[in-house]
């Protein structure tokens, strides 16, 4: 019992202690919102879109493999 303690408690402790974001510098920094702005900016669905159409075609192909390999 006290083992799956541990066990659960480790990684909830982790993910709600403090963590290294808060030290970091740059994430508040003028370069990280410009990163930010660029990245999720006017044109995010456009990139989504483009770089999910990918996606049928590469699993097509790794079904037809699939179906052909022994």
């Amino acid at each position: 019992m006290r083992r799956a303690l541990v066990v659960v408690a480790g990684p909830v402790v982790a993910m709600f202690g403090a963590s290294q974001a808060f030290a970091c510098t740059l994430c508040h920094s003028r370069t990280a919102q410009d990163v930010r702005a660029a990245v999720f900016g006017p044109d995010f669905w456009d990139n989504v879109a483009a770089m999910s159409a990918v996606v049928p075609a590469l699993v097509l192909a790794v079904v037809l493999v699939r179906r052909i390999s022994p």
